[in-house]
C-alpha cells in the first residue's frame, strides 16, 4: 500500500472518530448540566493520566525498535501484549480496592461507581493499543481503519442510548467499557496467531535497553501530562466544574486541529526512525513539509473552530472564542516539539526526553500555581504557551548536538505570521470579517510556496485513479 494510501485510511479513520467525538460533545452539553458536563471532563482528564501509566512505553517502543527480521519484531509484540496484561491487571486490582477512597480525594466531585467503570476501560484501552500499533507499523492501514470507525460508532450510538434514557455520566462510561471490550476481542483475534512465536525461536525480548527506554518514556510522558491536562486540576481546585466544562470545550475544539493533522502524524512516527538512518536529507525536507501542514491547519482551524463553536454549542459555553484560538497557538508549538525532535529519542536510550519534560513539567506546575488562581483560565492558557515554547527550545536544541539536521525554518514564516495576527485579531469584536481576509491572503502563499509538489500529488491522483478504472 502506498504512503498517499496509508495517509489517507489513517485520515479517514481520524476524522471519523473525532467526528463522532464532536457529535458526542454537542449532545453531551445538551443532555448534561455544565456541572456534569464538567465531573465528566474531569473524569476524562484521570483517564489521560492513568493511561499514561497503563501504557508503560510500550507503543513508543514498539515503533522505535529496528530488528532484521519481521519475526523478531514479532516476538516482542508477544511480549508487549503479555506485559501490558500483567500491569494492567496488577493496576485494576488496585484501583479497585481504593476506588471509594480515591473517589473521595480528587478535586471534582466523581461518584466511585463511575470511578470504577473508568477503571474497566482504561485496561480495555491498553490492551487496544497494541494492535493498533501492529497495524501501522505492517501498514495494514486499512484494518486500523476499520477498528477505529467500528469502535467510535458502537460507543457513540451506545453513549447517545444512555443519554437519553437519562444514565448521565455513568451511561457514558459504560459505553466506553463496552464498546473497548468488543474491539478487543475483535483486534486480538486477528493479530493473536500471528504474534504468536514461539519462545524456542526467540526469547524474551524486552530486555536491560528496552526496559531503560519504557521507564523513560512513561517518566516523559508524565511529565508531559503538565501540559497537557493538569491545567484542569488547578482550574477545578480553584474555581469550579462549570469554569472547568467552559475550557474543556475551548480545549477541545482547539484539538480537533491537532486531530486534522493525526493522518500525517501517525504515518510520520512510524517511519522517521528508518528515515532519518538512511536518507537524512529527505528526512529533513519532509519534516519541514509535515510540520508546515501542521501549522496551515492550525491557521485555518483558528478561523473555522471558533464559529462552528458557537453554531453547535447551546449559549452558555460562547463568549470564549479567543480561548480557543490561544489554545490553537499551543498546539501549534507542540507540532514543533513532535516534528522538529529526533536526536532525544536516538541517544542513549531517549534519556534527554524525561530530563527535559522533567524541567518543562517544573515550569509548567510552576506557573500554573502562581497564574491561575490571579488570572484563571488565562493564566492556565499563558502557562501552556510558555511551557511548550520552553520544551521546543529545549528538545530542538538537544536534538541537534545529537543528531544534526539542516531545516529550512524560514519556510515557516508566512504560516506563522498568519496565525498570529488571527489571534491578534480575535480579541477585537466583529473581527470574522478580517480574519478570513488573513485566511485568504494566507491559502494562496501557501499554495504558491508549495505549488510543485500540489501538482505532484494531482497528477498522481489522477494517474491511479485512471488506472483503478482500466482494472
Amino acid at each position: 500500500m502506498s504512503n498517499l494510501k496509508q495517509i489517507g485510511y489513517f485520515a479517514v479513520a481520524v476524522l471519523s472518530v473525532k467526528g463522532l467525538g464532536f457529535l458526542l460533545l454537542t449532545i453531551s452539553t445538551r443532555f448534561l448540566s455544565q456541572v456534569e458536563f464538567g465531573q465528566l471532563n474531569f473524569l476524562v482528564t484521570v483517564s489521560a493520566l492513568c493511561s499514561l501509566i497503563l501504557s508503560i512505553g510500550l507503543p513508543e517502543l514498539l515503533l522505535k525498535q529496528q530488528y532484521n527480521t519481521h519475526t523478531e519484531k514479532l516476538a516482542l509484540f508477544r511480549d508487549a501484549v503479555i506485559t501490558t496484561f500483567i500491569f494492567s491487571l496488577l493496576f485494576a486490582g488496585c484501583s479497585l480496592i481504593f476506588s471509594e477512597q480515591i473517589a473521595h480525594q480528587l478535586p471534582a466531585k466523581v461518584d466511585p461507581l463511575d470511578l470504577r467503570l473508568l477503571i474497566v476501560n482504561l485496561v480495555l484501552s491498553a490492551l487496544i493499543g497494541i494492535p493498533y500499533i501492529y497495524y501501522r507499523l505492517t501498514n495494514n492501514a486499512r484494518t486500523y481503519c476499520y477498528l477505529c470507525i467500528s469502535h467510535a460508532l458502537v460507543q457513540t450510538t451506545l453513549t447517545i442510548t444512555l443519554l437519553f434514557l437519562g444514565f448521565s455520566i455513568t451511561g457514558v462510561m459504560v459505553s466506553g467499557v463496552v464498546s473497548s471490550l468488543l474491539i478487543v476481542c475483535i483486534s486480538y483475534f486477528d493479530i493473536f496467531k500471528v504474534i504468536n512465536v514461539s519462545y524456542s525461536e526467540f526469547s524474551w525480548r524486552i530486555q536491560g535497553k528496552q526496559t531503560v527506554f519504557i521507564i523513560s518514556i512513561v517518566i516523559s510522558s508524565l511529565f508531559i501530562y503538565a501540559g497537557n491536562g493538569a491545567e484542569n486540576w488547578f482550574i477545578v481546585a480553584n474555581f469550579d466544574e462549570t469554569l472547568l466544562a467552559n475550557y474543556y470545550v475551548a480545549a477541545q475544539f482547539a484539538v480537533l486541529t491537532s486531530f486534522t493533522f493525526e493522518p500525517i502524524r501517525l504515518w510520520w512516527f512510524a517511519k522517521r526512525f528508518s528515515l532519518v538512518k538512511n536518507n537524512k536529507s529527505e528526512y529533513e525536507s519532509k519534516a519541514i513539509l509535515c510540520l508546515n501542514v501542521g501549522l496551515a491547519l492550525c491557521v485555518v482551524m483558528s478561523v473555522l473552530a471558533p464559529i462552528t463553536l458557537n453554531l453547535v454549542l447551546p449559549n452558555n459555553y460562547h463568549g470564549n472564542e479567543h480561548w480557543l484560538v490561544l489554545l490553537i497557538i499551543v498546539v501549534a508549538i507542540r507540532h514543533h516539539s513532535d516534528i522538529l525532535n529526533i536526536g532525544c529519542y536516538t541517544h542513549k536510550n531517549g534519556i534527554w526526553v524525561p530530563i527535559i519534560n522533567f524541567l518543562t513539567a517544573l515550569v509548567g506546575l510552576s506557573l500554573l500555581y502562581l497564574l491561575v488562581p490571579m488570572f484563571a483560565v488565562e493564566g492556565a492558557i499563558l502557562s501552556l504557551i510558555i511551557m511548550q515554547s520552553f520544551k521546543l527550545l529545549c528538545f530542538y536544541l538537544t536534538s541537534q548536538k545529537f543528531v544534526p539536521l539542516t531545516f529550512k525554518l524560514s519556510s515557516l514564516a508566512p504560516s506563522w505570521l498568519a496565525l498570529l495576527i488571527i489571534a491578534g485579531i480575535s480579541f477585537m469584536p466583529g473581527n470574522l470579517i478580517l480574519q478570513l481576509g488573513v485566511l485568504l491572503a494566507y491559502i494562496f502563499v501557501f499554495i504558491n510556496q508549495y505549488k510543485s509538489i500540489i501538482l505532484r500529488v494531482i497528477k498522481k491522483t489522477v494517474e491511479e485513479r485512471k488506472y483503478a478504472q482500466l482494472l
